[in-house]
């Protein structure tokens, strides 16, 4: 099957990883696999060395900082270029199935709807703000594609509130992950590079700096626990979003205001050694202050036998087996995540147990081989669909 997926970034974050693992799987399948990035990063190199062919070309990505009228405009000349270079692309490599990576490009959609081949929009995102946009991205995910598939069942909930007739048209596939690139990491070399214990208990988040994903909230929690205990230290992996530099400065400064206790937190930028920052973290949090849709930082935190503490909102609650492998807590409460992660804190066999379900949970529902083949079933029938 010759197919061109289309992606909103060229990092190496969650949504970028799982297009990696779903492309290198399809490639060993005996698949045709093109992708197009909106630039040059870090996930190029990595596409093209499981052997895809990728291209590079503006999409007119739509992030929050283009809702503006002119912002829009030049989104929407953006768009109408970007549909013309994958139109060619779909003609000249007689491209049978196109995947779009994202709720954030349209010119996939609006390309494989010219070319009359089926499309795909798999959705990484809940998105709650604007409600205008929300409600149209719900509508056109209804008109531009065969099949939409999202990430987790709170994702699916979400659009289909939105808009009922997608109903008939969206199903969930659980990501699923090869757990090598998490587990094996070397303990000690983030601590020592922070001049930190080696018998200090570390609480870590690895995500992107932005405004719902709660590294605000989490320094908030780290500040009750640091004032009544000195064997806690806080680690926030992350980088921001080119022109988004502003929120980086921001969490610096809050985590400033600690005085002394700053030193026992540490903000980092984009770490592409996983394993390494997660062997020495030993409760994971995931802090967002909006659902989270299905975190691939989750599964591999889980992976590596960590425990989880996270707001119960959004597909966490589903990784986790509804808090049967890790702790949930009331959104979006900084006193309740500091509760959870003192509970952890205080019990090496606590952290022990639930460490032990989070991996034994990945291994039983959020397998590589059951996404793949999830989506081989999901590009079968689209083009069984086509009329």
């Amino acid at each position: 099957m010759k197919l061109l997926f289309v992606h909103a970034g060229a990092e190496l974050y969650g949504a970028d990883r799982i297009l990696l693992e779903l492309v290198g799987g399809l490639l060993q399948a005996g698949h045709e696999c093109r992708v197009v990035l909106p630039g040059d990063g870090p996930l190029r190199p990595a596409l093209e060395g499981v052997g895809a062919v990728v291209g590079l070309h503006n999409l007119g990505v739509l992030r929050r900082r283009y809702f503006t009228p002119a912002g829009l405009l030049n989104r929407a000349l953006r768009l109408k270029r970007a549909v013309a270079f994958i139109s060619g692309l779909i003609r000249d490599h007689g491209i049978e199935v196109v995947h779009t990576n994202t709720t954030a490009v349209f010119a996939g959609a609006l390309a494989a709807r010219r070319c009359g081949v089926p499309h795909v929009w798999h959705v990484h995102e809940i998105t709650t703000r604007p409600h205008w946009y929300a409600a149209l991205v719900a509508r056109l995910l209804e008109r531009w594609s065969q099949q939409v598939v999202t990430v987790s069942d709170a994702t699916r909930r979400h659009l289909c509130a939105l808009n009922p007739a997608l109903v008939a048209k969206t199903a969930t596939v659980y990501n699923g992950i090869d757990p090598a690139r998490a587990v094996g990491g070397v303990r000690g070399r983030v601590r020592e590079s922070h001049g930190w214990p080696a018998d200090a208990i570390v609480v870590g988040m690895i995500g992107r700096i932005n405004w719902w994903k709660g590294q605000g909230t989490l320094v908030d929690s780290a500040a009750v626990l640091l004032a009544r205990r000195d064997d806690l230290r806080f680690l926030l992996v992350g980088g921001v979003f080119a022109g988004e530099e502003a929120l980086r400065e921001q969490l610096l400064a809050q985590v400033g205001a600690l005085g002394p206790r700053a030193a026992c937190v540490a903000v980092e930028d984009f770490r592409p050694d996983i394993a390494d920052v997660l062997a020495d973290i030993d409760v994971f949090v995931l802090p967002s202050i909006e659902p989270d849709p299905f975190p691939t930082v989750v599964l591999e935190a889980m992976a590596a036998s960590k425990p989880i503490v996270a707001f119960g909102h959004g597909g966490v609650v589903e990784m986790v087996d509804g808090g049967r492998a890790g702790l949930l807590c009331p959104p979006v409460s900084a006193q309740a995540l500091a509760q959870a992660i003192e509970t952890l804190a205080d019990s090496a066999d606590e952290r022990r147990r639930l460490g032990g379900l989070a991996r034994q949970r990945v291994g039983e529902r959020f397998t590589q081989r059951a996404f793949l083949d999830a989506f081989a079933r999901v590009y079968r029938e689209s083009l069984e669909a086509r009329p």
